[in-house]
């Protein structure tokens, strides 16, 4: 029962409950922290009862991993929630590879009453303020009268409105969200989807057989999410529409940008201008204009006063590396709105990545509001324990391999005391922000793709260990670093399987026998060719230790703070970096 005129006071205080705010509601619980979840609708996670219109999930849900530990089945399951229960796996909800919308949302509703989530639903935010004069925190209006002065306020809210392009005559389509999914509503028509991203290939691709001609327009040239490894371009189960155009089935993808739409008896006449064709126009007419240019976030429910501020063209919600607000100290962002920080690079848009990043949240909210230091291991900085820790890491940790390049571990060395200390799962702008880029001996550890040039599926390979800052595929890379600049660098090279630990592999028998590298004497023994690389360099920089200030002062200084910062870091690989001889034994 909701109490009108109440008010409440709330350490922690979290905005939807979708997976991301459900996701963010396990940890809360799990710590045992004050919390709570407003939910305007009357059951977690309807926006998945409807999106994707087709009702199929774009996210893999891969059961027969080989792996028998959760960690590395995470890697391809692609829809569970991150929890210390097996069974709440989402592999046991559906065998589907592509599952159903459906399934998931009835996965995140049987998720939040598992963990007995303290979620209040049908509440609706209706204003954000913050708080009066010195008091900490912000002050939430609810539609039923109730307040609430929170501490910490995390935005779990997604995208859940239209993005409308300025376009003359826009008002004319049909939008995405409420279009009909009808085939026989299209039989024989013209019709022209305005967008090319999944929304609108989903869409061609369920219309191709009723239409009589199906146009996608929008001035930027396709992107297959093959190539640019971003999980929002164009996905593989949605691209047959691109037979129909290249093998003149009588559709096209047109890049051009629509100049005007204008209803002229009964049809719709829309101007375009060509994007490569030196300016070249064109007027062409059509029965139906569908407008799938994607969604944006809505700021509305905060007052005119507390107003977060916005990017990408007003869609999205400007955070920092800790995913709080740039102008609101205290708004913290969880989600798929979270994407902006790795804008069509890696994976926050979706599950699988945004998952690992609400982890990392979690932590960073509580080492701020209650005290509670970031998660770590402690062992002894010895090579061959450090290996041991970043190749299990690497090997297994799924955060790694979904957020490549944009999360990552860091392994910070007390050269004094011969300890190291690893941390789990942060963003790597947060690392170079934080304190911990005041150390003066540690290791940021991530997963990235190389470059790619041509065609992906004809890329030559070198088989040399040593070279592996070649390699195009994904792959480990550890960086030494000292108090924000990088020192040195290493790549562990592609494996075929991702997995990098001496003697193990997924399930009861091996897939991989033998696989030989330049310069080495055993095949059979590829594992330990990957580990005596990485325990020369780690010898290596462990003998170096901390630089002195004049040391320091010669190396190249890391100036980047970009969501793919590695890849952008000055480095001295090819000096510092994979140089070890091989050798069986290490």
């Amino acid at each position: 029962m909701i109490t009108q005129n109440q008010e409440r006071e709330i350490d922690f205080l979290v905005i939807g409950a979708g997976p991301a705010g459900v996701q963010l509601g396990y940890f809360l619980k799990k710590a045992g922290y004050d919390y709570l979840i407003l939910e305007a609708n009357d059951r977690p996670g309807t926006f998945l009862e409807k999106y994707p219109r087709h009702g199929k999930l774009l996210s893999i849900n891969k059961i027969h991993t080989g792996y028998t530990d959760r960690a590395s089945q995470l890697r391809y399951d692609w829809n569970s929630l991150l929890c210390d229960d097996d069974e709440m796996a989402f592999t046991k909800y559906s065998k589907e590879y592509f599952p159903s919308t459906l399934d998931y949302a009835r996965y995140t509703r049987d998720f939040a009453e598992r963990y007995d989530l303290d979620i209040q639903f049908n509440t609706r935010v209706e204003s954000v303020e913050k708080a009066c004069g010195d008091d900490e925190g912000y002050v939430l209006r609810d539609h039923h009268g109730t307040i609430y002065r929170v501490r910490c306020l995390v935005v779990a809210v997604g995208v859940q409105k239209p993005y409308i392009p300025e376009i003359p005559g826009i008002e004319l389509t049909e939008n995405y969200m409420d279009m009909s999914l009808d085939p026989d509503d299209y039989a024989g028509q013209r019709v022209l989807i305005l967008g090319k991203g999944n929304s609108a290939f989903e869409t061609a691709d369920h219309l191709t057989a009723a239409t009589r001609v199906t146009h996608l327009c929008s001035p930027s040239p396709i992107k297959m999410a093959w190539q640019t490894h971003f999980f929002g371009h164009l996905r593989a189960i949605n691209n047959s529409f691109l037979d129909t155009y290249i093998l003149k089935g009588q559709n096209s993808v047109l890049d051009a940008t629509v100049d005007s739409i204008q209803k002229v008896d009964g049809e719709y006449h829309v101007e375009i201008t060509f994007s490569h064709a030196e300016g070249q126009r064109a007027s062409l007419a059509y029965d139906r204009v569908l407008c799938c240019t994607g969604f944006r976030w809505d700021p509305t429910f905060f007052a005119d006063d507390c107003r977060p501020d916005m990017g990408c063209e007003d869609r999205l919600p400007a955070m920092t590396s800790a995913w709080e607000s740039t102008n609101l100290p205290g708004v913290f962002y969880a989600g798929t709105i979270t994407q902006i920080r790795d804008l069509k690079k890696t994976m926050s848009s979706v599950l699988h990545g945004f998952r690992f990043n609400t982890a990392a949240l979690f932590n960073i909210i509580a080492e701020r509001y209650m005290g509670a230091p970031l998660p770590a291991d402690h062992f002894s900085a010895t090579a061959e324990e450090i290996a041991d820790k970043i190749t299990a890491q690497v090997s297994s940790a799924a955060g790694l391999m979904h957020q490549p390049g944009f999360l990552g571990d860091c392994l910070v060395v007390d050269d004094e005391t011969g300890e190291a200390r690893y941390h789990e799962n942060l963003a790597v702008d947060y690392i170079l922000d934080s304190d911990l880029s005041g150390n003066a001996h540690y290791y940021i550890v991530t997963m990235e793709y190389g470059e790619f040039d041509g065609d992906i599926f004809n890329k030559h390979r070198v088989p040399d260990a040593a070279k592996g800052y070649d390699d195009a595929y994904l792959h480990p890379r550890i960086r030494r670093m000292c108090r924000g600049r990088l020192l040195a660098e290493h790549h562990i090279s592609e494996s075929l399987e991702n997995d990098w630990r001496v003697g193990e592999h997924p399930g009861e028998r091996p897939l991989i026998r033998a696989i030989d590298f330049i310069g080495q004497a055993d095949p059979t023994d590829y594992q330990r060719t990957h580990r005596d690389q990485l325990l020369c360099f780690l010898n290596q920089q462990l003998a170096v230790g901390s630089p002195s200030p004049n040391e320091l002062s010669d190396s190249a200084e890391c100036t980047s703070r970009s969501p793919n910062a590695p890849t952008t870091m000055p480095t001295s690989i090819h000096s510092t970096g994979n140089t070890c001889p091989i050798s069986r034994n290490g």
